[in-house]
């Protein structure tokens, strides 16, 4: 009797345990909001140049808080202060930016907790893929993760010739600085926040927070969703 009475207590156990083993790990789905920026800057012998992208795509995944994330930018989004570097960048034999439209920028699993000066992120550019060493701040308000970063890389470690027309010529490193704004929504009502946390994220960053019942995130991302 003694033997049976533990077998079920044994199997009761485990049953209430199952669920738990299959959950697995919590995940959070951050979206991308259009403010912030994404610069990238270059230089030749004879003056420097500067484009500024928008809009931008990308997401950010949280795994028990660990973050992975991506950002993807099209050279057909950059807003050059010199007309003529669109042109430049899409020669053959050059970027060849109409073949290879975009730079991928992947940043590997990290922890904003640990506040890490820089994280380890990979660039796929011009049909290959390099490591790069991005220098980073993390900030995060519940619902908004705000990532700022710079780094910069040779052009010909992705297999781009330098580019030369007659006294000009064109420095092979770029250099990228950005300012990137992700967002995670609820549907639900246990994650809620303070107007005054509310206030605070439209005052500094204009990123307005919808903080209501069934809802809580970025109000960017709610009116994607409705529309």
């Amino acid at each position: 009797m003694r033997i049976k009475k533990t077998f079920l207590t044994l199997v009761s156990i485990f049953l209430l345990a199952t669920p738990l083993w299959a959950e697995g790990p919590r995940t959070e789905v951050y979206e991308i909001l259009q403010h912030g920026f994404i610069k990238v800057a270059g230089q030749t012998n004879l003056f420097g140049f500067q484009g500024n992208a928008a809009p931008q795509e990308g997401r950010l995944i949280e795994v028990d808080s660990g973050y992975t994330g991506r950002m993807l930018l099209r050279f057909s989004d950059l807003r050059f202060d010199l007309p003529l570097v669109d042109s430049v960048l899409e020669r053959p034999d050059y970027v060849d930016s109409k073949v290879y439209p975009t730079i991928l920028i992947m940043l590997d699993h990290f922890h904003p907790k640990d506040l890490p000066t820089k994280i380890k992120a990979e660039i796929e550019l011009h049909g290959q893929r390099r490591p790069v060493d991005i220098a980073t701040q993390f900030q995060y308000i519940p619902p908004v993760v705000k990532v700022t970063g710079n780094f910069a890389f040779n052009l010909s470690a992705f297999g781009v010739k330098p580019y030369r027309q007659g006294m000009m010529n064109i420095n092979d490193k770029l250099e990228v600085e950005f300012k990137v704004f992700f967002c995670e929504t609820y549907t639900d009502d246990k994650h809620q926040i303070s107007q005054e946390v509310v206030d605070r994220l439209l005052a500094e960053d204009q990123v307005q927070v919808v903080n209501q019942k069934g809802f809580f995130g970025c109000a960017e991302i709610k009116d994607k969703k409705v529309n």
